[in-house]
């Protein structure tokens, strides 16, 4: 309501009623003032009311006290009201305290029109004029000036017929709400970054006159939950009859007959009562769900962690009136979902903007640091913290304090050593409430096994001796401590991570007791020690730079029980060979490998994975006596490997990653019989091979990748067997291979196929009409010059799912292929023809119904293209310096050179891209910076806003052939406009030229886009002298330098 009710001021005074009633007796005092006395009674409210049926000449002294010692006053405007010099004294005081004291007044306007009471007409106007024979001029004019005042107060008309026990429900409730507000108010922090955010996202979900709700607000300790719930309840508490908010309950309900005081606190604080007694827990449940099942109920429960608290405090939907809304805030998931809220809302850490801001808040007292020095900290301090609120405050906060020499060293200390005790409290809470079979699977997680898949996860700590893995993990996700991501890898945020480490090392104080080997010293105490330690499962040292360490070559003989090894960045001072390892091991993971060979004697029965890449390695297989358990073998980028023994034993073996072995020359027979293999990736760059498998019988194998794989007049040939499973071929970086074996036609499975850079390849074998599921065929950079031939060329759908045909910078002169493909290839969608020396592009393309992207790029011989399928929305033509004509029907992205001419001028181009071209003179705003502002003209937006278009352009420059990536921008009174996708198809050209090569040059890129798709939040509606900034920025992804805008500007079009 637009209450004109005063000022601030209103809080020096000392009140001693919250409202008082001003009505006329004899119309009301029996009926409308009696039920609303009543109501406001029953709601807790003091309530002045004069029940003297007679009445003096002039108001008591007492009773003006009364008026300036409420709140609020409430003026119920009878018919008769202005008959009576008493009503009309009271009401001349009203005003006055209204105007002095800040006193709020809320008129009800019983049956009367407000227009009559402002103009003393009708009726109520007679009763008024009767008083002039009475009483002075300057007294009918006092009392006419306070009729007119109140007639202009924002009220509530009572007509002669109406509801009137709903409408005194409504005023009761206002005057709740203007009682309470400021009065009731929970403390959330100074800085409440990100809060309303996250409010609004859930009021989205939650407010229902109808229904009981019951919200669950879960994360882990320090992300916010309690503040997130205290912000709730200042949004909406006015909005309820009664409302709670209880404070900790984890800890008070531990406390002596804590459930009970809680309780007892619930019914106080909802139906203001202090008299009320609870007894016992079942007593409380039954009082507070007689009380309160017809009241609707605002209650807030935070931090709950057993049923038995929930079950006391708010058992379940018909325990409260219609409307009424229960949260909760807890660390366990699980919790909300067994006692049935409706949500269950994941509260989630800030994002990356609002975690700046809010450190910046602590550690300078300003939204963003003043320096550039200050900024890069900033930085480091935001990714430490990881939008954790309690961690910002408590960083920031004690950064504060620092000199900015000192801040780098300190947050050295933060990330590397340092848990602050203010963050580690918090946050420990959850692991110490665990049972310690949980326990053990969290501090494996936190210590080893963060990020990678949780089926993997599981089957390590079950090798590790872990208990109750589906019961331990699921509780931990509950808790929040872990998450799975939509990879299914485990994530954990850092300090929990952090923290995971920090109890491990204080466990136990001896390195030879501990389960885990985390830290150098601990490690090295061990494998150079005297003393067994049989407890170590697992070994996981990782260092940022690489690091020399004693390791001996019998080392391992200390650990013989280890199951997970993973060493990272770590070279041998020994210089000898590893002669031992212990049999038990089961993963092994160890970059730069630093010996020549796995010790002869090592049996690897128990081995499922060795991960060993970039290692010293020269032999590998020679003496594999049992690899029947392992799954994958990395040695990729192992440059001294020479040869790749019998395998044969290795009949499980799933993955094998032989890339960037430069120096390999033998690969054993038995590779090509590996009938479980599914990945096998291979490259080198010797002259040629010693030896490889002739044939490959690889039935379970699904990709399959070949580089720099010189083999003398070789190609692979493939089996029958493979039909069913192989699903993508690439062959790349071969200077030998001529052809394609027929074989390939057996790959009937095969959906990608990619032919990168085989100089040689001249032809592909018919038989590739037989790969049916083929839906992407690229062949770049060879010899080829067309396409097989099929004695039917009208053979339907050969390639029923082919989308994209991609046949760029190779010897293609003849596209009359395309006439057979229109028929074997229905479906293609994207067509790219690229640096071939084509004249002309065949008129079948239009019969490509489903294309939508052709690019002929640097086609230096192509003149004219004819028209295109309707369906056409990019083309990219730059570099096709014959080019002089596009077809009539152009698409809505365009890239080519300044020459070509187009039919329809009238036609709207949403995005154009041109080499060589200046921005046009006719454009209304220009910058020689990457951004152009202006004011949005003095005109009825509204009115023609869907006629109406905003058209960005920039210059830029490419210095040096690189994929380029572009962005655009805009802000409407600083505030960035999003794109709404669904009402105007918008290209962004950063898909468009990311990772594709941009030749050097000047580009110009024009767009066109209608101003209604910033209609897709309310805050971002233009109108009338808006100030309007577009930004543009032009980025190389490859190097710091070599792209750099010219020159930018903006046109406004209105369609008449």
């Amino acid at each position: 309501m637009n209450q004109a009710s005063g000022s601030s001021s209103s809080s020096r005074f000392r009140w001693h009623f919250d409202v008082f009633l001003s009505f006329r007796g004899e119309d009301t005092r029996s009926n409308f003032t009696s039920h609303l006395n009543m109501a406001l009674r029953q709601r807790g409210i003091n309530v002045f009311i004069d029940n003297k049926l007679s009445r003096g000449e002039e108001i008591s002294a007492s009773l003006l006290e009364a008026i300036e010692g409420s709140k609020i006053s409430i003026v119920i405007i009878s018919e008769n009201y202005a008959s009576s010099r008493w009503c009309l004294n009271e009401l001349v005081k009203i005003i006055m305290c209204n105007k002095l004291r800040g006193q709020v007044v809320l008129p009800i306007f019983y049956k009367v029109d407000p227009s009559e009471v402002r103009k003393q007409s009708g009726k109520f106007g007679e009763e008024f004029a009767k008083l002039e024979v009475r009483f002075s001029s300057e007294k009918m004019q006092a009392w006419r000036e306070a009729m007119i005042s109140v007639s202009h107060m924002s009220g509530w008309p009572v007509p002669k017929k109406d509801d009137e026990a709903n409408l005194i429900q409504r005023i009761v409730q206002e005057v709740w709400k203007k009682l309470n507000r400021g009065t009731r108010e929970m403390r959330v922090p100074k800085y409440p970054v990100g809060i309303d955010r996250q409010v609004n996202n859930i009021l989205s979900q939650v407010m229902s006159d109808e229904i009981i709700t019951m919200v669950g607000l879960y994360g882990i300790g320090g992300i916010g939950k309690t503040t997130l719930a205290k912000a709730l309840y200042n949004k909406i508490a006015d909005d309820f009859e009664g409302c709670c908010f209880l404070i900790n309950v984890r800890e008070a309900s531990n406390q002596y007959r804590g459930l009970v005081e809680l309780q007892k606190e619930l019914l106080r604080e909802i139906l203001m009562d202090d008299s009320i007694k609870v007894s016992n827990l079942d007593i409380g449940i039954s009082i507070i769900r007689d009380r309160l099942c017809s009241r609707k109920i605002l209650l807030i429960l935070d931090d709950v962690d057993t049923s038995e608290q929930l079950e006391a405090l708010a058992g379940g939907h018909d325990w409260f009136g219609p409307g009424s809304v229960v949260i909760a805030t807890t660390r366990n998931k699980h919790l909300l979902a067994i006692n049935e809220f409706d949500i269950l809302q994941s509260v989630q850490g800030l994002n990356d903007v609002e975690a700046f801001e809010l450190f910046s808040w602590h550690a300078f007292k300003m939204s963003c640091p003043s320096s550039h020095y200050l900024y890069l900290i900033s930085k480091r301090a935001v990714s430490y913290c990881k939008g954790l609120p309690l961690a910002l405050e408590v960083v920031g906060s004690f950064l504060y304090s620092i000199e900015p020499s000192k801040l780098k060293l300190i947050l050295d200390e933060y990330e590397n050593q340092y848990l602050d005790k203010g963050i580690q409290d918090p946050l420990r809470i959850s692991y110490d409430g665990l049972e310690d079979e949980v326990k053990e699977i969290f501090l494996y997680i936190s210590c080893c096994f963060v990020g990678e898949d949780i089926n993997k996860v599981k089957m390590k700590l079950e090798a590790c001796g872990c208990l109750c893995l589906e019961k331990g993990t699921t509780k931990l996700m509950n808790l929040s401590l872990l998450t799975i991501d939509k990879s299914n890898r485990v994530e954990m945020h850092n300090l929990i991570q952090h923290m995971g480490r920090t109890i491990h090392l204080l466990k136990t104080s001896t390195s030879h007791k501990r389960k885990r080997l985390l830290i150098k010293d601990d490690a090295m105490d061990v494998l150079n020690g005297n003393k067994e330690a049989k407890g170590v499962k697992a070994i996981k040292l990782s260092f940022p730079k690489a690091t020399e360490l004693d390791i001996d070559s019998r080392a391992f003989e200390k650990v013989k029980n280890v199951v997970v090894l993973e060493v990272g960045n770590v070279t041998s001072s020994k210089g000898t060979d590893l002669e031992y390892l212990p049999s038990s091991l089961r993963w092994m993971n160890w970059p730069h490998f630093p010996f020549p060979s796995l010790p002869t004697t090592y049996t690897m029965e128990n081995l499922m994975e060795l991960k060993l890449p970039y290692s010293s390695i020269k032999h590998f297989g020679r003496g594999f006596m049992s690899g029947e358990r392992l799954k994958e073998i990395d040695l990729s980028g192992s440059e001294f490997l020479v040869e790749i023994a019998d395998l044969s034993t290795a009949t499980n073996l799933e993955k094998l990653n032989l890339l960037g072995c430069v120096n390999l020359v033998k690969v054993h027979d038995s590779v090509g019989s590996l009938t479980k293999l599914v990945t096998f990736s291979l490259s080198s760059n010797v002259k040629g091979f010693e030896q490889f498998p002739p044939h490959l019988k690889l039935k379970s194998l699904k990709l399959l990748s070949m580089k720099n794989c010189r083999i003398d007049e070789w190609c692979p040939q493939f089996s029958e067997e493979m039909k069913s499973s192989l699903e993508e071929l690439l062959i790349q970086y071969s200077t030998v291979i001529n052809q394609l074996s027929p074989t390939i036609g057996y790959l009937t499975s095969l959906k990608r196929l990619f032919i990168i850079e085989c100089m040689k390849l001249k032809t592909l074998p018919s038989t590739i009409y037989r790969l049916r599921n083929l839906t992407f065929l690229s062949v770049i950079k060879s010899d080829l010059s067309t396409f097989p031939s099929l004695n039917n060329p009208s053979s339907p759908s050969l390639f029923p799912y082919l989308t994209s045909l991609h046949l760029s910078n190779c010897k293609i002169t003849n596209l009359d292929f395309l006439e057979t493909m229109v028929h074997v290839a229905p479906t293609l969608e994207r067509l790219d023809l690229s640096r071939n020396n084509i004249c002309r592009l065949p008129s079948c393309i239009i019969n490509f119904k489903f294309l939508k992207s052709l690019v002929t790029m640097e086609c230096k011989l192509l003149e004219e293209i004819p028209k295109v399928p309707k369906g056409v929305v990019y083309m990219n033509a730059i570099g096709c310096i014959s080019l002089t004509r596009f077809p009539d029907n152009i698409p809505d992205f365009i890239c080519c050179d300044d020459n070509v001419e187009y039919d329809k001028k009238d036609q709207v181009i949403k995005q154009l891209i041109l080499m060589n071209c200046d921005i046009p003179d006719w454009f209304s705003y220009k910058s020689m910076n990457n951004s152009v502002t202006f004011l949005f003209p003095l005109i009825d937006y509204l009115s023609w806003k869907r006629k109406a278009f905003i058209t960005p352009c920039v210059k830029f420059q490419v210095s040096i052939d690189q994929p380029v990536e572009f962005k655009c921008r805009v802000f409407i009174n600083d505030i960035e406009v999003k794109y709404d996708r669904r009402k105007c198809s918008i290209f962004s050209l950063e898909l468009l030229l990311k990772y594709r090569k941009v030749s050097r040059g000047e580009y110009l890129w024009m767009a066109v886009y209608p101003m209604h798709v910033m209609d897709s939040s309310p805050n971002s509606s233009i109108g009338s002298l808006d100030k309007i900034t577009v930004l543009f920025k032009v980025n190389s992804l490859r190097y710091r330098d070599g792209v750099s805008i010219k020159m930018c500007g903006v046109h406004l079009i209105v369609e008449v």
